[in-house]
């Protein structure tokens, strides 16, 4: 896995002043290593899995897997 440095700002810690700027390395590399997995995208309604089609600047909450996360990967493996 590689991330897009030359167009993407990331941290590993944002904090409340990160307005925006940043993508969070963590969030950002457990949402790509479901896909090494095999895992899709997940749409509408499902904002809060670690799969979900987006992620916010700032965003913290996709580091783990969500139910439905877990739920997908059992059904692969």
């Amino acid at each position: 896995m590689r991330f897009n440095t030359a167009d993407f700002d990331f941290t590993r810690n944002p904090t409340s002043t990160c307005n925006g700027r940043y993508h969070d390395v963590l969030n950002t590399g457990t949402h790509e290593a479901g896909h090494i997995f095999g895992l899709g995208h997940v749409g509408s309604g499902h904002s809060n899995l670690t799969m979900y089609t987006k992620a916010d600047r700032c965003e913290v909450k996709k580091r783990t897997l969500g139910k439905g996360d877990v739920m997908g990967l059992r059904s692969i493996y």
